[in-house]
């Protein structure tokens, strides 16, 4: 998926400082696992419903590379797929880590909801008026 990012970005003249990658579901996990692994490819991502992988801990980026990474997480509080305790540990890992995040739980189940999308469009706009 790095590499695929790299092409794309290539291809499209597009700054890895104006790069958002997010997704739901397994979406998300991919979403955390590139950004999180390789944060010069991207200026944030989004989990939507989704985890960030204990499996991912060998090689999370040093602090420093992370540090100008932004993270979103949305997650309803009454997933039954992914129960919300995944969402509140991305959240102490995105604070151990330094990695500047909202986390935003929402009255849903494995979902999107019209609420979610909103804060994340919001936050999205945010990350990239930044770069």
């Amino acid at each position: 998926m790095i590499r695929f990012l790299a092409q794309l970005q290539s291809a499209y003249d597009i700054d890895p400082q104006k790069t958002v990658i997010s997704g739901f579901s397994q979406g998300g996990i991919l979403s955390a696992s590139v950004a999180l692994s390789a944060p010069e490819c991207v200026a944030g991502f989004g989990v939507l419903s989704g985890r960030i992988l204990p499996e991912l801990e060998p090689h999370l980026a040093g602090t420093e590379r992370l540090a100008k990474l932004r993270g979103f997480i949305g997650h309803g509080e009454c997933d039954s797929k992914l129960p919300v305790t995944w969402a509140q540990r991305s959240d102490r890992l995105l604070d151990e880590l330094g990695v500047a995040h909202l986390t935003r739980l929402y009255p849903i189940d494995h979902e999107i909801s019209a609420a979610m999308q909103a804060d994340f469009l919001q936050w999205l706009q945010g990350v990239t008026k930044a770069h």
